[in-house]
């Protein structure tokens, strides 16, 4: 049986991101659907308009779809005679991979980040909480393809990291 604690730390992880993701579906919902805006141009109607909505339903998917993917892979890992699903071999490699995102991007974060310490350690905290989520889902489930589901979502998750990270710095050097 895997360590409890680790268990619960990966589901807590997960529960967080899913939780925050239906906030900001509520949020985008709501700014859809509004219809008087309280004043005719400003930050306010910038903030709360359509740009808005689509921003909050499209990052409520991001962080929200391979949350609940961990979270449904993770269903039964605490049981007395739970097993993972997968080989060691390729547990380790998952674990691996998920810290080192983590690791890049706190570097990144910190080395070229902006002056805004709260945003910077946001930014570290939602890779964090998603890719070592998804790592203890895919180290500690015992169903087999949703294992499997869940090390999809972590590699697409790492994969879509990557690529902000390649982006900015791209913006960075120019």
């Amino acid at each position: 049986m895997p360590s409890r604690k680790l268990v619960i730390g990966s589901r807590t992880a997960l529960v967080m991101l899913f939780v925050a993701a239906v906030a900001l579906l509520g949020l985008g919902i709501v700014a859809a659907v509004r219809t008087d805006a309280p004043e005719t141009d400003g930050w306010l109607r910038a903030l709360f308009g359509r740009v808005f909505s689509i921003a909050a339903v499209g990052l409520a998917a991001v962080l929200g779809i391979p949350a609940a993917a961990g979270l449904w892979a993770m269903s039964g890992a605490t049981a007395e005679d739970a097993v993972p699903a997968l080989p060691p071999g390729v547990r380790r490699v998952l674990v691996g991979i998920a810290v080192a995102a983590t690791l890049v991007v706190a570097v990144d974060v910190i080395l070229t980040g902006g002056s805004v310490l709260a945003l910077n350690l946001g930014l570290i905290a939602l890779v964090a909480l998603s890719t070592l989520g998804l790592a203890g889902a895919t180290a500690f489930s015992p169903h087999r393809g949703r294992a499997w589901l869940s090390t999809v979502a972590l590699l697409l998750v790492v994969a879509g990291t990557a690529w902000i990270l390649v982006q900015t710095a791209g913006l960075r050097a120019t």
